[in-house]
């Protein structure tokens, strides 16, 4: 099984997305934590698979499109066991899906809905129900903290977003100088939240070689950290 976490000499942990080479390369299949569910992804013909490996079955099938229709490839594809669930990020229609495998998951409102708690809306309770956080950014390097539940993305010209998956929106946004690349960063862990190592590559240094800095920003508030 793959390793998901890095381990440093000062206790560093970095969850590490499945598809840390989204960029040049996507697996076709992945497989859950716990080895129940594989995601088949059928880039050919926008659409995935959902298959329960204890019966070789295929338990959801979902077009890779968004409400209008408009297809879309996966530009990245990440397994979060923290929360039970894979994660895709959608290029040509800018979203990101989170799909539960998890059964006590709480149904995904499709369509307009006024009040959650009063449970208007379409509710979809079957297992790898699409939850769509709309992305303001083509991005495909992630890096998620400890919970699982804060997504840190950027894009190609250093500028980052973090993402709460709960609420489904970003919660803070930097624009760097120079490109940052959180899908090769690190993550450490502290008693109340998770410090992301972002790395920055900076070009034009000594010998025209670039060189990396690292900043660290707080993956639950946003902000960053100066020590």
């Amino acid at each position: 099984m793959q390793v998901f976490f890095r381990h440093l000499s000062f206790l560093l942990l970095s969850l590490a997305p499945v598809a840390m080479l989204a960029q040049t390369s996507i697996p076709q299949k992945i497989a859950s934590e716990d080895g129940r569910y594989a995601l088949n992804i059928d880039q050919s013909h926008h659409r995935l698979q959902a298959i329960d490996l204890n019966s070789n079955t295929i338990v959801r099938e979902l077009r890779l499109q968004n409400k209008d229709e408009k297809l879309s490839s996966v530009s990245a594809f990440y397994s979060n066991p923290q929360r039970q669930s894979f994660i895709l990020v959608l290029n040509d229609i800018a979203e990101l899906w989170e799909l539960s495998y998890n059964p006590k998951a709480e149904p995904v409102y499709q369509g307009w809905v006024h009040d959650y708690q009063m449970g208007e809306g379409i509710a979809d309770t079957q297992l790898f129900a699409p939850r769509k956080t709309p992305l303001e950014l083509a991005m495909d390097c992630f890096m998620f903290d400890a919970s699982g539940n804060y997504a840190a993305g950027a894009d190609q010209y250093g500028k980052l977003q973090i993402i709460n998956l709960d609420i489904r929106r970003k919660i803070v946004e930097h624009q760097f100088a120079h490109p940052v690349y959180p899908c090769e960063s690190a993550i450490e862990n502290t008693n109340t939240t998770s410090i992301l190592h972002l790395k920055m590559k900076i070009s034009g240094q000594t010998n025209t070689k670039s060189a990396m800095q690292i900043i660290l920003i707080d993956m639950k508030t946003g902000q960053r950290v100066n020590r």
